[in-house]
């Protein structure tokens, strides 16, 4: 019987070999955007527990997504692959935006070759998550930079059922589940229209052109970072305005291809009462500091030590006008 396990166990181990955790991870990618699916999740964050439903289907016009708030204040949040929706009862409000990439789920970058050079990613067994037979998928950070990641994956549809977010000693510090999920089901148009019609309340709609938005791509920064981490690279830069009511400035956002950090470089000195130094929510933390009478204020899905670093070492360009 002994000799018959182990035969057994041998025979299989290729078929094992042949689906290595990149492949799982590209493939959950492909399912979240390309599968029609109803479920409910719960989000864990700072010491909070919220429930949510997603709606989302994939037509001949492309991705509709429609999130509905179970919990706490009520929300709805509609999506498509030209703007996002928030509608929110509490304040009376409803703002249209340009799309943006996928939230609450994590993002995983198809150039997986790259991240491999600063995290490790590696197969970590199985379990089941609302009713599924799952594998976990385990994304380490080689430094203390950068927060890791576990993810785990239906074994049949590859969809994306859980994920936690953790620090440098492997704990989590952000939890997304499904407690409830039907995949590849039909959607009804009627499923991705909000129950709340926003009759009577203010809407703010984000006017920003893409010519505008190509032209202040396209300039040059006068603000740089001279201390990142390995693998972190300058991927967008705007000059905007910080604050309704303040004056231009710059916002430079840095990525390793899954963690992102933003520095904001204010005009002008801070208000008296502006908090200075470190503070967090959740997985992410913030650090402001005073350059050359400018406020800078660094933020991401990073630790502490990051952030602190980055903003520590926030430098004009020495052929900058204010230089």
């Amino acid at each position: 019987m002994r000799w018959l396990q182990l035969l057994f166990l041998a025979a299989a181990a290729p078929a094992v070999a042949q689906e290595p955790p990149g492949q799982w991870l590209d493939d959950m990618s492909s399912a979240v955007q390309n599968l029609n699916y109803d479920g409910t999740f719960v989000y864990l964050h700072d010491g909070k527990l919220e429930a949510m439903r997603i709606i989302h289907q994939l037509g001949e016009g492309g991705e509709r997504e429609r999130l509905v708030s179970l919990t706490g204040s009520a929300r709805e949040v509609l999506r498509n692959n030209e703007s996002v929706t928030c509608i929110m009862p509490d304040s009376k409000s409803v703002m249209v935006g340009q799309s943006r990439p996928r939230q609450p789920f994590p993002v995983v970058p198809r150039d997986l070759d790259t991240l491999e050079k600063y995290y490790r990613i590696e197969n970590s067994g199985e379990d089941r998550i609302a009713g599924y037979l799952t594998r976990m998928i385990s994304i380490t950070p080689k430094d203390a930079y950068r927060y890791g990641y576990r993810f785990w994956i239906d074994k049949d549809s590859k969809m994306f059922l859980r994920s936690d977010l953790t620090d440098v000693d492997s704990k989590p510090i952000e939890q997304v589940m499904f407690t409830r999920l039907g995949i590849g089901i039909p959607i009804p148009d009627s499923e991705l229209q909000p129950s709340l019609t926003g009759d009577g309340y203010a809407w703010y709609h984000q006017d920003v052109s893409k010519e505008t938005q190509q032209a202040e791509t396209q300039r040059e920064p006068h603000w740089t970072v001279s201390r990142l981490p390995a693998g972190f690279d300058l991927t967008n830069y705007q000059r905007k305005r910080i604050r309704p009511d303040g004056e231009y400035g710059e916002h430079l956002v840095y990525s390793d291809g899954l963690a992102t950090v933003s520095v904001y470089v204010e005009t002008g000195p801070p208000d008296k009462d502006a908090y200075l130094g470190l503070s967090s929510m959740g997985a992410i933390n913030a650090y402001r500091v005073v350059v050359d009478s400018h406020l800078v204020t660094v933020v991401g899905d990073v630790p502490a030590v990051t952030v602190k670093m980055m903003a520590e070492s926030v430098q004009q360009h020495e052929d900058s006008p204010d230089a």
